[in-house]
């Protein structure tokens, strides 16, 4: 098959978890003998290229993707436009287009062989996003919603969600690379407490500091991450003398070597798609603490502990999880193993079969 994924960051230039999932599904595919596209911003220049088989089209030049720690609508539209004037779509056997920001979708709607994956599905959270602006958003994402297609949601949570609005998609969660990360060497020194991710709001970190400033003055906490909330968040740890060190987004290999030495990964966000850090946490036999709250998709894939979004019942879980480590290790390495990439790509090319 050919195959082409619309999604405008692009893996390596820019490390979420979305665009992890194209890169490892892409090269899977690839290995398997298809064709494999991706139609992003053109981080690299303005000229295809391959990289790991993966053909890279860019389709508009780079430019900033946020504006005060929230995605830039306007980044968003130009893509849109940048895709609609340079892809032809028609070539291919399969569209997969990532759903979010949702424009480049309409462009993408008329594609016979269309497969719209949905990381989240926001509804009424548009309301306190963008305040009284979230009724656009609301009723772009309801527009695309609508378009008659393959639907794929990435967790049973994203699933459940769009089935309240009529609209029903298939799970395909995303992955972990179990053997490759238990190939990396661990890291001298660890942390007793692990925390990667944007540092932004929703990210819920304040609450992560203050379930800290409840126990012992020697935990130590290693935060990674970059965003808008970075330099309070390490005025707040300052403030209140806690042991954490910040750095900004290391490699793969780094992050992965860092947390096999370390106790347990903090994941304290109440809004999540899915987060495969997590899961690559309980790959490196790390428990996962993360809160209850039914946007926390998950908390339905980690093996770890789950729960109440207070400082105070954070605090008891961290204790827990790090002196349980060692018992939980196995089962945490197992549960990973359940979302291994080449049983998520398989999955992917049942769906594009069908």
């Amino acid at each position: 098959m050919k195959i082409a994924f619309i999604y405008d960051a692009v893996y390596p230039w820019i490390k979420g978890g979305v665009e992890r999932r194209i890169f490892e599904i892409g090269r899977g595919l690839v290995a398997e003998g298809h064709e494999v596209y991706w139609f992003g911003i053109g981080w690299w220049g303005d000229k295809e290229i391959e990289y790991s088989g993966i053909r890279l089209v860019p389709c508009y030049k780079p430019v900033d993707l946020y504006s005060r720690g929230r995605r830039k609508i306007s980044e968003a539209i130009l893509f849109a436009a940048g895709l609609n004037r340079k892809a032809d779509l028609n070539d291919f056997d399969v569209v997969d287009c990532q759903v979010f920001p949702y424009f480049p979708s309409l462009v993408c709607s008329k594609h016979k062989n269309l497969v719209l994956t949905w990381h989240e599905f926001w509804g009424d959270y548009w309301m306190d996003y963008l305040g009284y602006l979230g009724f656009f958003g609301r009723t772009v994402e309801r527009i695309v919603a609508g378009i008659r297609c393959k639907h794929v949601a990435v967790s049973s949570t994203t699933a459940r969600e769009l089935h309240e609005v009529g609209v029903e998609a298939e799970v395909v969660p995303n992955g972990v690379n179990v053997d490759e990360i238990e190939n990396i060497t661990s890291a001298k020194n660890g942390y007793d407490v692990v925390f990667a991710g944007r540092l932004i709001k929703e990210k819920g970190v304040d609450l992560l500091l203050d379930a800290l400033r409840l126990i012992s003055d020697s935990t130590s906490c290693l935060i990674v991450g970059e965003g808008p909330e970075k330099r309070r968040l390490v005025e707040k740890s300052k403030k209140f003398s806690l042991n954490c060190y910040f750095r900004d987004f290391m490699s793969w290999e780094d992050m992965i070597s860092v947390m096999k030495a370390s106790k347990v990964f903090a994941l304290p966000s109440m809004r999540e798609g899915f987060s495969i850090i997590s899961l690559e946490a309980n790959a490196c036999g790390m428990p996962v603490v993360t809160v209850n709250h039914p946007n926390n998709a998950a908390s339905e894939i980690v093996c770890g502990i789950v729960c109440d979004a207070t400082a105070g019942n954070f605090a008891e879980a961290l204790v827990e999880a790090m002196e349980r480590k060692k018992k939980l290790r196995s089962r945490c390495v197992k549960n990973a193993r359940k979302y291994d990439w080449d049983r998520i790509t398989k999955r992917m090319v049942e769906v594009y079969s069908r």
